[in-house]
């Protein structure tokens, strides 16, 4: 017999089920695709961020990037070093032209030197011979131009690797001095058909580090860099390092892969603290391959993919524990996947790595294959030039909070014709504005003082703009330009739109910098911040034709009062406070008030007795015995208190004794100049008829409709009271 209960349960679920697909969109079984689950940080619209490390890979290993084979191989020593020269500038333009910020030079890719080493022979892609000197310092040029453009310098190092290929005429050519090959062979493993340094030997790993501190102790670099290489094989024990594990491991370890893993921390660690100790400001970053671990290989701290190399278990490098334990400044693993690679999609690990580097102070940075646009058997990276795919990965990097900026592999990559679309599309549309590096609070450094005495002049079609610095923290300035009428924001990432040029502080003193896109000085104005070499930034001077002849900080802020304050003070009414600075928005002493008063009007008179609170040796002393010998000033029991602020509605009370002293006919105002404002209530009944009456001279006209009584009289508003004093009642 059918339970009729259960046909009754069925058919309800088969109508529901129905009904459901009814409403559903008719592409509900259209194929999802890959990266619809980051679609929260993919937006449509291209993402304007302030701060973003942009950097790229300068390659010069087999001659990718720098210098050309065809270079290296120039006779004539002269030309050699010049064509180099020309093609690293080309290189460094290139670059600024992108927007970018970093670079990331390799400076020592076979145990050799792009620069002056007493460790470690001359590179043969300089010259194509091992040891021999090219010349010229390689590192002390690429530093000096890139600092120039105002770009970050990393040295680039590669630790273990010795040598490319393991041919005869490579084995010939490594019979150098200072060559790691002919000086320590006992420390040389073969391996991925390359001669490396076997790094389980503490006394290569301690010449690994020496190599590092040559150039952070020599150089002026900003960053030391390692890629990928560690333990490096194509079949894990290649290397043949089972000796070394029995001669070194002294029972601590029970298996030659923690031994491995060990080695590289005890690496990454001792040099850390060797960098961080002699030059704080300098940061330490790693670039490993993309890959931590798989979960499925039973690491349950790994990421949900499917790859055949890892750094935990083929490079026996724990890149994860060196970010949890802030060994390194940042990490950057190279993602060279698209977001529909399914053994190692870009999302899913870009997300992982958000995910360690969550709350430490490490920052990550995304290594990004341009290499592969136009150039990959991955679909992805090939479809419609790779626009789409890059583009997802670029918005991908700003949007996403954990992530910090991204370096693009590699620098030639960006003249390559085949990818000239995906890279217009980077240059003018994902990263058409400018970025400052993030911050790295944790390397400390300070934000400098404010630049002072900014200055604009008017030239044939372009805009020079001077200012003074002489702050020794500061590295390098920001340059924003706005359209006069608009707010002065250099804080959110908005303002990414008006920064228009970051500028190398050149020496102490005078800076300037030459805007060839702007002509018209009435229609913009600009503010120029000091920046420290860990991107610290300043406070913003204001450059702009409405600015005082004498005064730096007295600017569009103070526009209302800068023909007031240039008047008095050519008139010697009122002075600054120091390093052509006038502080227009600090609260006045009525003591100094009195001055200005006195000075302004001109009054003098003797006097034999003074307020009992104004000391005979003080600064005011002559002024307020005038003022008060005039009647000008009144006391109370406690004396004038000199010290103390004036308070608006006070200021206004003077001002009309002294109009009076000086002979203005005095008429009480009536009431309605008082009922102008919202706030009459709060003046105080002594000072009614002094507001009324400046009210209806206009010497005090209030703001918003408020006279703020009781508010503190700044410099700036007493200026240019005391200047409509001066015009229209003095006159």
């Amino acid at each position: 017999m059918v339970n009729k209960k259960v046909v009754r349960v069925f058919f309800a679920a088969f109508i529901a089920a129905v009904m459901i697909f009814a409403v559903l969109p008719v592409n509900i079984f259209a194929e999802a695709n890959p990266w619809d689950a980051y679609s929260d940080f993919i937006p449509n619209e291209t993402p304007i961020v302030k701060r973003e490390l942009r950097g790229t890979w300068i390659s010069t290993v087999v001659n990718l990037d720098w210098p050309t084979s065809d270079t290296k191989k120039i006779a004539n020593d002269a030309e050699r070093i010049q064509k180099s020269k020309d093609e690293l500038i080309a290189i460094l333009d290139r670059v600024v032209e992108m927007n970018m910020n970093a670079v990331f030079f390799q400076v020592s890719p076979e145990a050799d030197a792009f620069y002056k080493s007493d460790i470690v022979p001359w590179s043969r892609y300089l010259t194509g011979t091992f040891g021999k000197d090219p010349g010229f310092d390689p590192l002390a040029f690429a530093i000096e131009e890139a600092h120039k453009r105002n770009l970050e310098f990393h040295a680039w190092f590669n630790p273990y690797r010795v040598s490319v290929d393991i041919k005869d005429t490579t084995k010939a050519s490594l019979n150098v001095e200072k060559s790691v090959y002919k000086e320590h062979p006992e420390w040389i493993k073969t391996s991925m058909s390359r001669y490396v340094v076997d790094p389980g030997i503490p006394e290569a790993r301690e010449w690994v580090i020496d190599r590092v501190m040559e150039v952070v102790n020599n150089y002026d670099v900003d960053g030391v860099h390692f890629d990928d290489y560690f333990y490096y094989e194509k079949t894990v024990g290649e290397l043949n390092d089972q000796g070394t594990y029995e001669k070194y491991n002294n029972g601590q370890f029970s298996n030659i892969g923690d031994f491995r893993r060990n080695n590289t921390y005890l690496l990454v660690s001792k040099l850390s603290q060797e960098i961080r100790s002699a030059k704080s400001w300098v940061k330490f970053g790693i670039s490993p391959a993309g890959i931590w671990g798989n979960k499925k290989d039973g690491l349950p701290n790994g990421s949900n993919t499917e790859a055949s190399f890892t750094n935990y278990d083929s490079c026996f490098a724990d890149t994860r524990k060196w970010v949890v334990d802030e060994l390194i400044d940042y990490i950057a693993p190279q993602i060279y996947f698209s977001f529909g690679y399914s053994r190692a999609a870009y999302g899913e690990l870009a997300t992982w790595w958000s995910n360690v580097c969550r709350g430490k102070n490490v920052h990550l940075y995304i290594g990004v294959a341009l290499y592969r646009l136009n150039d990959s058997s991955d679909k992805y990276f090939t479809i419609e030039n790779g626009i789409p795919e890059f583009t997802r990965q670029l918005k991908f990097n700003t949007v996403k909070p954990e992530i910090m900026g991204d370096i693009m592999f590699r620098v030639q990559n960006l003249n390559d014709a085949k990818k000239q679309q995906a890279v217009n599309t980077i240059k003018s549309g994902l990263r058409y504005t400018k970025a400052l590096i993030p911050v790295m609070a944790w390397k400390g450094g300070k934000a400098p003082e404010v630049p002072v005495d900014g200055k604009i002049e008017a030239l044939s079609n372009l805009l020079k703009l001077t200012w003074t610095d002489n702050d020794s923290d500061t590295a390098y300035y920001a340059v924003y330009r706005f359209n006069m009428g608009e707010s002065i924001d250099i804080t959110s990432d908005a303002s990414a739109k008006k920064l228009i040029a970051t500028i190398r502080k050149t020496q102490n003193g005078m800076q300037e910098f030459v805007d060839t896109s702007s002509n018209d000085s009435e229609k913009v104005f600009y503010v120029i911040t000091a920046l420290d070499r860990l991107h610290n930034e300043s406070g913003g001077l204001t450059i702009t034709t409405k600015q005082s002849k004498y005064f730096s900080d007295v600017g569009m802020k103070y526009s209302w009062a800068i023909n007031a304050i240039d008047t008095l003070y050519e008139k010697g009414v009122v002075q600054g406070v120091g390093k052509g600075a006038f502080n227009p928005g600090k609260f006045t002493k009525r003591g100094d008030f009195t001055i200005m008063v006195v000075k302004a009007l001109s009054f003098n008179a003797d006097f034999t007795e003074n307020f009992k609170d104004v000391k005979r040796d003080s600064y005011y002393y002559n002024e307020i015995g005038i003022a008060k010998e005039l009647g000008i000033v009144k006391g109370n029991g406690e004396g004038f208190n000199p010290e103390g602020n004036i308070t608006r509605q006070d200021m206004m009370v003077i001002i009309l004794k002294a109009l009076e002293v000086k002979g203005v006919k005095y008429e009480k105002a009536g009431d309605e100049y008082l009922s102008r404002y919202s706030d009459k209530n709060k003046i105080s009944d002594y000072a009614k008829d002094s507001v009324a009456f400046l009210t209806k001279l206009g010497i005090v006209n209030g703001s918003e409709g408020k006279v703020n009584p009781k508010q503190l009289a700044t410099r700036a508003e007493i200026a240019v009271i005391l200047q409509k004093v001066l015009d229209t009642v003095l006159k």
